[in-house]
């Protein structure tokens, strides 16, 4: 069985619903659930292995840029045009509370472990800490330390890791205050983290993805043949880490062999911008979403 054959490439569902681009779809913890983001300001949460929408929430004033669900399923976050991060009730649809204090759009964000913090990535060249269990709007934690826009984070137990425009990845360890730069030289659109926590992904916009060791900075390995220049475009691995997954301005989707990095499939997803790749924590399915206007569902 060649390992190709085991990765998802065959179209299962289209889920349409969104007007306009949709920025992001992320699975949920266990993958049962799917919320996507876009242009149209709504976030919707879908079975995407149904192909079935459940349910729309409307509160942004403009374009939905990014959205994380807590591991329990119960709440989520999201951000975008509006400098605002919003920490949602999944069942009502209502907005817990709207954390306000970006000077510029909001790019990601993402929760910690327990769910109980939700850190924000901005244009305003920084990441923000916010605490979902006080009733007090003020970030709890803010660094700046970033010279251009924040266009990604990713969180571990205990390090807060940032990509940006400015050419560096930034890990700062919570536990000593301590923080780490890699400089990659050009500007990071998006950063993931590794399955087994030891490396982190980043996507940049000279059309490379590049594989760091987590602790030490090393550049492991270096991932090419998609196009990434001037827009939002994910990556991430499989859940196996056997793979490293991009997606490419001319709508293509690319696998990469973590270890050697040859090109092991690519396929048309969509006919626009391929702006999402999201990777089930236990099967092998996909999202994707695009400029299209819709997120497809791929299995193997």
């Amino acid at each position: 069985m060649s390992a190709t054959a085991e990765l998802p490439t065959k179209e299962a569902h289209v889920l349409k619903g969104h007007e306009g681009a949709v920025l992001a779809a992320r699975f949920n913890g266990d993958g049962n659930y799917a919320l996507t983001c876009g242009k149209d300001r709504t976030i919707r949460l879908w079975n995407p292995h149904r192909g079935i929408l459940i349910k729309t929430y409307k509160s942004h004033g403009r374009e939905v840029r990014d959205v994380h669900v807590t591991s329990d399923n119960a709440k989520f976050c999201s951000c975008g045009g509006d400098r605002q991060v919003y920490y949602w009730d999944v069942s009502t649809g209502r907005v817990i509370r709207k954390f306000r204090g970006h000077d510029g759009e909001v790019n990601a964000v993402k929760f910690n472990d327990s769910s109980s913090v939700v850190v924000s990535a901005g244009f305003d060249r920084s990441l923000r800490v916010w605490d979902c269990r006080s009733h007090s709007v003020e970030p709890v934690q803010i660094i700046d330390t970033f010279l251009d826009t924040v266009m990604s984070v990713v969180l571990t137990k205990t390090e807060i890791i940032g990509g940006s425009v400015d050419g560096t990845v930034r890990t700062f360890d919570m536990r000593i205050g301590r923080e780490m730069s890699d400089n990659l030289g050009q500007p990071v659109n998006c950063i993931s983290i590794s399955n087994d926590g030891n490396c982190v992904l980043a996507g940049c916009l000279d059309s490379t993805l590049r594989l760091l060791d987590r602790t030490t900075g090393e550049l492991l390995q270096v991932y090419k043949g998609h196009i990434s220049k001037s827009f939002k475009t994910d990556c991430c691995l499989t859940n196996s880490d056997a793979h490293v997954i991009g997606g490419s301005e001319d709508g293509l989707v690319f696998f990469w062999d973590l270890v050697d990095a040859k090109v092991v499939s690519k396929f048309r997803a969509h006919d626009l911008v391929v702006t999402s790749v999201s990777y089930h924590p236990k099967e092998d399915c996909m999202l994707t979403s695009s400029v299209d206007g819709t997120i497809r569902v791929w299995k193997k």
